[in-house]
């Protein structure tokens, strides 16, 4: 294992809570190695790897205990699983305009030569309402530049907790570049204490333009040499945390809140791969309150979300207007399918009040295709409302569609495959469940007035 990779931070003890209508049963799964997490399995030798579709984890491992007899502002959950099995037989065949709908994404993906200014045209697309339009032609060119243009300068990034390198590229354009940590393969059994996942950033963005909400910043996979590409035209802090490891292979450290030289990233076969994010226009970004249905990171300490089943109410009499709130559904509904455990503030434009949460940091995501978090789901489930487009298009990628369409536009990007077919599943998996939350809001409610918007 090369230095640096598929290393978790803290040891952690890990906590599965098996779900049915009716059975509610915890088991601890195992103790997280700190250098490598392992695959899921059960506590016996008799037993198989964890099954798809029925073991969730249900809370952060540090409030398990707390999860069983105090977190009872998610007792819907219950109701859920009730109405899934009638989800599953509903929504169980690919709509058949799905291909349609890939072709079209799809096009503006294949499409080259459409402009000569890629950078210009990403600054245009950007809007209060929307990063990117529905229908893009050059997204193609902004992508292939995103990817090769050459870098004009690199530096440490100030902002956040994890590593990361700014770059600038030919042309004047400032991005994110975001280093691989873990294989795609790799099953983290930790969702808040691990490294950023890359990929998780590439998915979300071609997600938020599945999902028509197209609010994720442009981001392409791309493989950099540190030795050719960065040192040459690194600031001397960013070269400061440049070394070769005992394999021979350069890796970096930065400085961040988790950045420490005992958990580099390193090249292998001399390229080190990774995310580049585009650098949001200048003041795009106005705010980023406090999200009401945040975690408390604090062990022993449940949020007000967690032990109010009404905590919804209080939301909407003194934190959020109506259309703020269907905003943050529609980003419940964006994270659960992810699996984006770390929402913790939601960002929002300088231009307009009434525009969508902008969704940036999305790499705390994808990290374990056989486990679903379903609190993500505690906004849904305590609100009952949803945007009536949102629900339309989450029956529509039912049945299998969403994982196809995912797939196909996935294959684009340079450094595919982005996702293992158990993550694509999963996709598929997780939209029944909002389904199914939808359905007992229904039920809850006695019909769909007051429900979908």
């Amino acid at each position: 294992m090369k230095t640096g990779r598929r290393k978790t931070v803290w040891r952690t003890l890990c906590v599965v809570v098996i779900l049915t209508p009716t059975l509610f049963l915890l088991k601890i799964i195992s103790t997280c190695s700190p250098r490598s997490p392992t695959p899921l399995t059960y506590s016996t030798e008799s037993e198989k790897v964890l099954s798809e579709g029925e073991f969730y984890v249900l809370k952060n491992v540090f409030h398990y205990k707390e999860s069983q007899q105090e977190r009872t502002g998610l007792r819907m959950l219950s109701k859920l699983y009730k109405h899934l099995p009638a989800v599953r037989a509903e929504y169980s065949v690919t709509s058949p305009e799905i291909w349609e709908f890939i072709a079209k994404l799809k096009k503006d993906l294949k499409g080259k030569g459409v402009t000569k200014r890629p950078w210009k045209l990403a600054r245009k697309w950007a809007k209060p309402t929307s990063l990117i339009p529905a229908s893009a032609p050059g997204l193609g060119d902004v992508l292939t530049a995103l990817a090769t243009a050459a870098v004009t300068s690199a530096d440490l990034s100030d902002r956040g907790s994890q590593l990361k390198i700014k770059l600038k590229l030919e042309g004047g354009q400032t991005v994110i570049f975001k280093p691989m940590r873990y294989a795609r393969e790799e099953s983290l059994e930790d969702a808040y204490f691990t490294f950023d996942r890359h990929n998780g950033e590439i998915v979300a963005f071609h997600l938020s333009r599945v999902l028509d909400m197209r609010m994720a910043p442009l981001t392409v996979g791309r493989k950099i040499s540190l030795e050719t590409e960065i040192l040459p035209v690194s600031t001397q802090r960013l070269s400061d945390t440049i070394f070769r490891n005992e394999d021979g292979d350069l890796c970096y450290f930065g400085n961040c809140e988790f950045c420490d030289r005992k958990w580099p990233a390193c090249e292998e076969d001399q390229y080190l791969e990774g995310a580049v994010v585009l650098w949001l226009p200048e003041h795009y970004v106005a705010s980023e309150p406090h999200h009401p249905w945040g975690r408390t990171y604090i062990k022993g300490k449940l949020a007000d979300w967690e032990k109010d089943a009404n905590y919804c109410q209080t939301v909407l009499h003194t934190l959020l207007s109506p259309r703020k709130l269907l905003d943050l559904i529609d980003v419940s509904v964006f994270d659960f399918l992810i699996q984006n455990v770390d929402r913790h503030h939601f960002a929002q434009t300088s231009r307009a009040d009434d525009s969508p949460v902008v969704l940036i940091d999305n790499a705390k995501s994808v990290g374990n295709a056989f486990v679903d978090w379903m609190d993500i789901l505690a906004p849904i489930l305590q609100c009952c409302r949803m945007r009536r487009t949102t629900y339309e298009k989450l029956i529509f990628l039912s049945g299998g569609g969403l994982s196809q369409v995912m797939e196909e536009l996935l294959r684009f990007d340079p450094v595919a495959p982005v996702l293992t077919p158990a993550h694509l599943r999963a996709f598929d998996r997780r939209i029944l469940h909002v389904l199914a939350a939808m359905r007992a809001c229904m039920t809850e409610k006695g019909g769909w007035d007051g429900v979908l918007f």
